[in-house]
């Protein structure tokens, strides 16, 4: 199981954690670490130091965080250099979410992100570039916009 720590900036992680609680219902082991104004880098470190005390050791650990480079980013990234079972991705959002949660019961975490590089790339759409591929085929009638 890969347990999952999702952090941002303000209340980002708890509305993500929310959000996702709306579609696949409240999930064990998927922990919001919102990143607060005020706090700094040693807070949020201490924050994170917490919540893996309480995984269990056999469990991957993934943090999922808002930027690359941001403060849950950097805060997080020690933990990883010292420690196999635990990796981070940034970029999150709700498709990215949605994902790991229906994958992390059945892949170890290095495929599941190899395959979220690709969810990430699948889930960025733009509605003209779509409306311009249906319009170039004529496979839709004007209603059908999808």
């Amino acid at each position: 199981m890969i347990s999952v720590i999702i952090s941002g900036h303000g209340d980002f992680a708890t509305a993500l954690k929310g959000s996702s609680g709306m579609i696949f219902g409240d999930q064990d082991d998927l922990i919001a670490v919102p990143f607060l104004k005020g706090e700094g880098t040693q807070t949020l470190q201490e924050k994170y130091k917490q919540v893996l005390e309480g995984i269990p050791q056999e469990n991957e650990v993934l943090f999922l965080v808002d930027i690359f480079g941001g403060t849950p980013y950097n805060a997080a990234a020690p933990y990883i250099v010292h420690n196999q079972r635990i990796d981070m991705a940034s970029g999150v959002n709700l498709p990215i979410l949605l994902e790991v949660l229906s994958m992390r019961g059945y892949l170890p975490l290095k495929e599941l992100l190899t395959k979220l590089k690709k969810v990430n790339e699948e889930g960025f759409q733009v509605c003209s570039e779509h409306l311009e591929k249906i319009k170039e085929n004529n496979h839709v009638l004007e209603g059908d916009l999808l």
